[in-house]
């Protein structure tokens, strides 16, 4: 009878552990609360303007999935002087509840360019939420980027970090 109780009492440890490990590993909710949002709107020409970038993009149904595509510029009026080279670059398009919980993501690295206001960056995202539901969707967009005085920048100015992305509750 000891046995099978020390053998249940092992066995009841190692669940927990294995419940406490699962725990762990699941990802907590992102939020956007804090990020610019637009209203979900199908096929018509949107601008969205974030700190440091302007979005321009459409969304475009393809069957179950939300394509999001455009064009995003940075604001070089609000970026040191020095920043001339983006070095790296990368955008995050959002699909969002009212609340702001993030119910689908899409992100897209670009290669390293010239940091110019009147030359945009073409994108296009796929979001495919778990679940549409009924309740309104909003679209929000993050991006990271590094710039530089210029290509393969060594000592001198920077780099200049700037980022707005998704927060996890």
């Amino acid at each position: 009878m000891k046995r099978g109780k020390s053998f249940a009492a092992a066995l009841c440890a190692l669940a927990l552990l294995g419940l406490s490990v699962l725990w762990g590993c699941a990802q907590a909710p992102m939020s956007v609360s804090h990020l610019k949002r637009d209203s979900w709107s199908l096929e018509e020409p949107r601008s969205l303007v974030t700190n440091f970038m302007r979005f321009d993009y459409q969304v475009v149904p393809v069957g179950d999935v939300a394509g999001i595509k455009g064009w995003a510029y940075l604001d070089v009026k609000k970026l040191p002087e020095w920043a001339k080279w983006a070095d790296s670059l990368q955008f995050t398009a959002y699909l969002c509840d009212p609340d702001g919980t993030v119910v689908a993501q899409d992100s897209r690295s670009f290669l390293p360019r010239e940091a110019r206001s009147d030359e945009g960056i073409g994108f296009e995202f796929t979001l495919r939420p778990k679940q549409w539901g009924v309740r309104p969707l909003f679209v929000a967009f993050g991006y990271r980027l590094v710039l530089t005085e210029a290509r393969d920048a060594q000592g001198g100015k920077g780099p200049f970090f700037a980022s707005e992305e998704a927060a996890t509750r």
